[in-house]
């Protein structure tokens, strides 16, 4: 029996054996290799059903076993370890061991330096699913991902899908490719400045209309203008010793406020006049308010201010109206005209508002109930704006069931079962009644011809009614409302102002109202008064700043009509800088251009003039067609506004529409024929302004895809390229294609061009190994690291012949490390090599066996590894930091999921954070925001995990349907993490049952059965322990202490050494101390051959050896790997067209 080497020291021996190794003989296989296998190995490895399919009788020269130098390293190392031959077979000598172990080793080593550092094969290949994706979104600046719908890119070489032997390109990926690059292409939308590509596809009316109107509406909403911040900022600048320009703008910025907007806030407010009225009540709350104490807080008084600029705002300014119509008619000439004059007018005072005579609905009377407290109705009269008392006339107050006066004597006696107040009162409460004095007038000369109404009553100010219930009257009257028509007196008040305010169930507070109504007559003194001194105040609280409808957004408001309104200028006027004033303008300029607006809407109007309003009916109108392209020419439009004036029966004066302003009596002023003739002159000028437009940014366009078209190429366009491209422009522009659809087409045409799809390098003639171009040495970088086309910086250093100087590439790697981008590197590579990347895809977790495993959870655990692959990455910290990391990443869905000190430390985190903003100034996030936010955590190993061990999506991954599976666990740690190779498991071998929980055994028991077969045990006893292991880890990676079928979790496992270890922790440490270097060494053969795109040949040993040395003396930073293999003539050369092996 072979004397079995400790596991560390097999590789050292090997390499320190082979450094003083003697001159190979010339037939190693005939003289040391065939004459041990014919002894010991054919009886399993012969020809006929050989055993794990390895047959040794394909092997029969020197040549062959270097062509199968995987196979024969693994068949050495199952020879140094004494596995092979198995027990029961004839035993070798330990010399006849060693001498085949060095006889293969020896081959090998001579093959390796004999060929060291040859670039290998690297065959021209198209780009792999995810690199076409990640060049569309850093060519376009969008992620489109195109490639959603194609075939899953097959692994070749070292197991991953960049590789030259895997992707190839058939017919039918072929068509996928065009269909892809037309996607891309439906993304590009012609702007006033050129050409670039959208979020979301910009072909329909609709989508480029959403593209530009959201962009204003964001614009708006990040705008918006909260009156109380403004107000509240002024009283604070008011207190401020210090009061000048520069503070106000200061404290302005440190609010987020307009600087411009709180200038005028403050001024309104500090200069409004000592005189009565409206502006008098704003000048002494504001000067009463007291200076701030605190930060935050506010006193009573500040509060009574904004109660009355509130309702300054609501009944000074015009009054809020729809400004979306619904219905066939709403003719759009005339509101757009409505729109023009609303918007005109937001911040000026508004007659509308004024109302000499109101219904108040003081309340509904709730419904009686035992022992409840006294119920009463209260009514305050109070003096409004004017300095004298008024009178207000109540006209027949009543209880009703109705919110409404009755119509009609069926409605009062059976509809609302109508009661006045007067007939209540003399029921209940006779003193009340007689207090009230109905039908008298306190000024008899102002009674009105006839008297008052017996059941009026008239009230002077300053009066408070109240009118108590009692439970009788509360029973008789619950479920009604108290109906008050408040008329000013004509005669008595017709230049006075009052205020009426009213509640039930509690006394009325003290302080102004903003529910309050305001009775004035629109002609009077008080009225004429309050116009003229309100307007600053108006000028400084418009009604509103802009308006974008909620479910409409800045459309105009037409029935069935495409058109926008723009209605903005307090917030332009008011708030807005300069340069926001020009970013704004170039927002609606865009939405002008990009939806075509003005021929949209004119379109449209024909349309809805034909069809929906029946105006342009008859035979006289046939030569109008909504889709003619001749629409918008100047003969049709003018032949179309004369007939239609004349429809209309406004005709204009002889002679042409341009000079005509009044209708057939010129002394008549006419606002309709100016209506409509301001329409068409709109209509013209803006066609003419979009064609204006338009032929400034076609070559914008063409330049902007030319542009786009070298990044492609990753280099600049020949002469003749950029010739041919120009001549397909054309050919499109003469096959009546638009601007927008031409560029699409040269787009298309780009993205299928090889120079895109293909990765190929310039291969120069010879046969022998030539240096990449620069061109193509930023390619294999980018690609290499980002999965992406190179970026401006990288093309640039190429352009400038930097790349081949060694320094210049380690420092461009470096920058490129430290991009966002790098978030592929940590995605692809180690997704595939740890065979995690395709877990949303390839779950095999019975989800319906685990509530709570939802599709948001099962993307927070296909992403952690990758926050912590990234985070390596970027601190550069050691590679062995993916098997003993004690910190990791985790959202809040992953957190509650993994729970414990996890799920704390998230939670405190969060909470920092929230502080952090409140503290700074800035926005507070949501709570979904926040739960999507990622945090780092630590302390993995006292918890039970550590690096990728105990990851939720390691473990879901490598677990059966609804248990655990040591199995896959195991042999994902042995297999892939440390790279050890084992025959595939024979047909015949029975399955694990898929879910234990009803059974007697446990599936440690059970794998105790399953390997007392030798056959099996020769494998299993390789990963098992390590499988069983991480047993205190459910199937989807939740810590548990017993198993589905409530037996207790054993994690304590016995190690190769003999020695004992427990859980993860323990897993590691075994790793840590004796398996590091097989993790170090599996980590670069992988690495290697990802960043070569093709398998690890022979010839790369050297190379290998010689990083795994340069990380073990530099604490295996991730970057000295990074460096070693972009520097390395590997990465940096290639083989001529006509390489030959004899050359070298």
């Amino acid at each position: 029996m072979i004397q079995a080497l400790p596991y560390p020291c097999i590789q050292a021996a090997l390499i320190l054996f082979v450094i003083g190794l003697p001159s190979v003989s010339a037939d190693q296989f005939g003289d040391q290799i065939a004459p041990y296998v014919n002894k010991y190995c054919l009886d399993c490895h012969g020809q006929e059903d050989p055993k794990g399919g390895l047959d040794l009788t394909k092997f029969d020269s020197d040549r062959s076993v270097i062509a199968g130098f995987r196979r024969w390293n693994n068949i050495t190392t199952f020879i140094q370890s004494g596995e092979m031959p198995p027990k029961g077979s004839p035993q070798p000598e330990i010399e006849e061991s060693n001498a085949i172990v060095n006889a293969v080793n020896g081959l090998l080593i001579k093959e390796a330096r004999k060929h060291a550092g040859d670039p290998g094969n690297v065959p021209p290949r198209r780009l792999s699913n995810t690199e076409y994706d990640h060049s569309i979104r850093d060519l376009t600046g969008v992620d489109i991902r195109p490639t959603s719908n194609f075939p899953a890119d097959p692994a070749g070489g070292e197991g991953f899908d960049n590789t030259g032997e895997a992707l190839s390109m058939s017919p039918n990926l072929l068509k996928k490719y065009l269909s892809a690059a037309q996607q891309v292409a439906d993304h590009l939308l012609l702007t006033t400045k050129g050409a670039i590509f959208a979020p979301t596809p910009a072909v329909s009316y609709n989508e480029r209309r959403k593209l530009t109107e959201l962009a204003i509406i964001d614009f708006y909403n990040q705008r918006k203008v909260l009156i109380r911040d403004y107000v509240e900022a002024a009283w604070r600048y008011r207190y401020m010793p210090d009061k000048n320009e520069s503070s106000l703008a200061r404290l302005a910025e440190s609010k987020g406020l307009s600087t411009k907007y709180l200038i005028l806030v403050y001024e309104t407010l500090a200069n409004a006049p000592h005189d009565s009225g409206f502006m008098e009540q704003l000048r002494t709350l504001w000067e009463i308010v007291p200076a701030p104490t605190n930060a935050n807080a506010v006193p009573a008084e500040f509060n009574e201010l904004m109660k009355l600029v509130e309702f300054g705002r609501k009944t000074l300014t015009p009054p809020l109206k729809g400004l979306i119509k619904s219905n066939a008619n709403n003719w759009p000439i005339q509101w757009l005209d409505f729109r023009s004059k609303t918007a005109a007018v937001r911040d000026q005072f508004s007659e509308e508002q004024l109302e000499s005579e109101v219904l108040i609905n003081v309340g509904r009377i709730p419904v009686y109930k035992e022992g409840m407290e006294p119920y009463s109705m209260f009514v305050h009269f109070r003096k409004g704006y004017s300095q004298d008392d008024g009178y207000v006339v109540v006209k027949r107050p009543l209880f009703s069931l109705a919110q409404q006066l009755p119509n009609n004597e069926q409605d009062e006696k059976v509809n609302h079962k109508v009661v006045s107040l007067r007939q209540v009162l003399e029921k209940h409460n006779p003193d009340l009644a007689t207090g009230l004095k109905f039908g008298e007038h306190p000024v008899p000369d102002s009674l009105p011809e006839g008297g008052l109404n017996s059941e009026w009553m008239v009230v002077k100010t300053p009066a408070v009614v109240q009118i108590p219930f009692t439970p009788e009257m509360h029973v008789e009257l619950q479920g009604k409302h108290l109906l008050l028509q408040c008329q000013l007196d004509a005669s008595a008040s017709r230049d006075q102002s009052v205020f009426v305010q009213f509640g039930n169930g509690k006394p009325l507070e003290d302080g102004f109202d903003p529910g309050s109504v305001h009775l004035i007559y629109p002609g009077g003194q008080a009225a004429r008064t309050l116009s003229e001194s309100v307007k600053p105040f108006c000028q400084a609280f418009p009604n509103r700043f802009f308006y974008v409808d909620q479910q409409r957004g800045l459309a105009a408001g037409f029935h069935l009509v495409e058109g926008f309104f723009r209605d903005d200028k307090p917030l332009v006027e008011k708030v807005l800088t300069d340069a926001e004033v020009e970013e704004l303008n170039q927002l609606w300029n865009e939405l002008d251009f990009v939806t075509n607006r003005t021929e949209t809407l004119l379109r449209g109007f024909v349309w809805f003039e034909r069809s929906e309003r029946h105006v342009l009916h008859g035979r006289e109108w046939d030569y109008l067609r909504s889709a003619d392209p001749a629409l918008v020419t100047d003969e049709m439009l003018e032949r179309f506004e004369l007939q239609y004036l004349e429809k209309l029966g406004t005709p204009a004066k002889p002679g042409t529409i341009d000079v005509q302003r009044r209708a057939i009596e010129p002394k008549n002023p006419s606002s309709r024929f100016d209506m409509v003739h301001g329409f068409f002159n709109d209509i013209r000028a803006g066609l003419a302004r979009q064609q204006q437009v338009l032929e400034a940014a076609e070559p914008k366009g063409l330049r902007d895809v030319m542009a786009f078209a070298n990044r492609a190429y990753k280099r600049s366009l020949t002469e003749s390229e950029l010739q041919s491209y120009q001549s397909l422009y054309l050919q499109l522009r003469s096959e009546g294609q638009t601007v927008e659809q031409s560029l699409r087409g040269l787009v298309t045409a780009i993205l299928m061009s090889p120079e895109f799809i293909y990765r190929y390098n310039e291969t120069p003639a010879g046969k022998g190994i030539v240096a990449l171009s620069e061109r193509d040495l930023a390619s294999r970088l980018s690609y290499f690291l980002w999965s992406s086309v190179p970026d401006g910086k990288l093309l640039e250093a190429a352009r400038r012949q930097e790349l081949s100087a060694v320094e210049n590439l380690h420092q461009q790697a470096s920058r490129m490390l430290h991009d966002d981008r790098i978030a592929a590197l940590a995605r692809e590579f180690f997704g595939q090599w740890l065979r995690y990347r395709d877990y949303l895809e390839k779950d095999p977790i019975n989800a319906a066996a685990f509530p709570g495993y939802t599709d948001e959870l099962r993307s927070a655990m296909w992403q952690e590894p990758i926050e912590l692959g990234q985070h390596m990455i970027r601190l550069d910290l050691p590679i062995t930091t993916l098997i003993n990391s004690d910190t990791t990443f985790v959202n809040g869905l992953l957190a509650r999921h993994y729970g414990g000190e996890i799920q704390s430390q998230w939670e405190r985190e969060r909470e920092a954070l929230q502080k952090h903003l409140q503290v700074t100034g800035q926005p507070n996030m949501s709570g979904e925001q926040l739960d999507a936010t990622w945090f780092e955590v630590s302390g993995l190993r006292a918890q039970g995990r550590g690096g990728l061990f105990g990851m939720a999506v390691i473990l879901a991954k490598n677990s059966g349907g609804e248990r655990t599976s040591p199995v896959k666990r195991g042999f994902w740690t042995v297999h892939h993490l440390l790279g050890q190779h084992f025959p595939p498991p024979p047909a015949d071998v029975p399955e694990l049952p898929e879910n234990v929980k009803e059974g007697e055994h446990t599936l440690r028991e059970l794998l105790k059965t399953h390997v007392a077969d030798a056959s099996c045990a020769i494998c299993h006893k390789h990963f098992d322990y390590l499988g069983l292991a991480q047993e205190s880890f459910d199937p989807i990676g939740r810590f548990r202490t017993k198993d589905a079928a409530g037996r207790p979790i054993d994690d304590a496992v016995t190690l190769p050494d003999g020695e004992n270890a427990k859980g993860i922790d323990g897993l590691i440490r075994y790793i840590e101390q004796h398996r590091k270097e097989e993790f170090v060494r599996t980590f670069c053969r992988k690495f290697l051959g990802y960043a070569l795109g093709r398998s690890v040949e022979l010839s790369d040993q050297p190379l290998l050896d010689e990083i795994e040395q340069a990380l073990q003396e530099n604490d295996y930073k991730f970057s000295v790997l990074v460096k070693k293999v972009v520097a390395s003539p590997q990465f940096r050369n290639q083989r001529a067209q006509d390489f030959v092996t004899a050359t070298r």
